[in-house]
């Protein structure tokens, strides 16, 4: 009876071993496996014109699966220079392989922080994202690029630009740790890499600002003689952009070289506004008497030329007119 019973219990022992070592074993068997997606950076259409940056939003997601508990994923999401390049740290957009436009990818909300490469630390540093899974196994995050789109480009033509960050352009290094490692991605060499694609894009469209100053005939007396005088338009309009500038009739809706200054008591002056001293080309709204030219993406100044011609002088007053230049692009 005493032999019979120690090999029933040899048996079962074996068999509580076998079960519990079974769920380890199968564990250890399966390695992290991680997933990663980034939205398009879009600049929406800015006014390349302008001083003042135009900034932009994107979100980084990642996720991973088969973490083993009390292991950490260390993830370093690393962004190169894209298709568009780069000059020495900022990096650019293209329209095909002409005109560039400046921006930066950034980790903060205030624009310090440039979100670089392993690789070219040129372009910034690389954050790392830490994923815990607890009991479950799985893990995500997501983390915002603040992204800046410089100003002061007001050389840059106009047209549809765009960075594509593919392949070694967007690498996203990882691999599992114990808790408490080092969160730093300098030299960091993980066991995996996944390369999410996404694009840097903006559209700039054609733009034109006008600036207009008052045209002063000053003081007379009798208009025994003609009365010239001169004042200035500034266009400036987006580079190589065709544009012309038109100049209303005044109050009067007079033709270029008839228009009408008046007085409170309902007097009036004959002039005419020309575009070339001269004065022999009147400046109006029709195609054959507005001014045209090309933008340069600075600042063009444009003559305009006034005349007042010789006329029976009215009853003294200060007489005036408003003309509304208009620049169609």
């Amino acid at each position: 009876m005493i032999h019979v019973e120690l090999r029933k219990t040899v048996t079962i022992l074996a068999v509580l071993i076998g079960f519990f070592v079974s769920p380890f074993t199968a564990q250890k068997a399966q390695a992290q496996v991680c997933s990663a997606t980034v939205n398009n950076v879009d600049f929406g259409s800015p006014n390349i014109l302008s001083t003042n940056p135009t900034d932009a939003l994107a979100s980084v997601t990642v996720s991973c699966t088969h973490i083993s508990f009390l292991t950490v994923v260390k993830i370093c999401p690393s962004f190169g220079d894209g298709s568009g390049g780069s000059s020495n740290s900022i990096r650019q957009m293209r329209v095909g392989t002409g005109s560039t436009l400046n921006y930066q990818l950034y980790q903060d909300s205030g624009h310090t922080a440039a979100w670089g490469a392993v690789n070219e630390p040129q372009l910034g540093t690389v954050p790392s994202i830490l994923l815990t899974a607890g009991l479950s196994g799985s893990a995500s995050a997501t983390e915002t690029i603040y992204a800046r789109l410089f100003g002061s480009q007001s050389s840059a033509a106009t047209g549809s630009y765009i960075s594509t960050f593919t392949g070694g352009d967007s690498a996203f290094t990882y691999s599992g740790f114990l808790l408490g490692a080092t969160n730093s991605c300098a030299g960091f060499v993980g066991s995996a890499t996944i390369h999410p694609s996404f694009n840097v894009v903006a559209s700039a469209p054609a733009y034109c600002t006008l600036t207009t100053t008052d045209l002063d005939f000053g003081i007379t007396g009798a208009i025994q003689a003609q009365i010239s005088a001169q004042t200035n338009l500034r266009v400036a309009c987006t580079n190589k952009t065709p544009f012309s500038v038109s100049l209303d009739g005044g109050l009067a809706h007079a033709q270029p070289t008839q228009r009408k200054m008046t007085s409170p008591a309902g007097d009036s002056v004959t002039y005419g506004l020309y575009r070339d001293a001269a004065r022999t080309q009147g400046w109006g709204d029709t195609s054959s008497t507005w001014m045209g030219g090309t933008g340069i993406g600075a600042d063009q100044s444009l003559a305009i030329y006034g005349l007042v011609p010789i006329q029976p002088t009215p009853r003294p007053g200060s007489f005036s007119d408003r003309v509304i230049a208009t620049v169609t692009y």
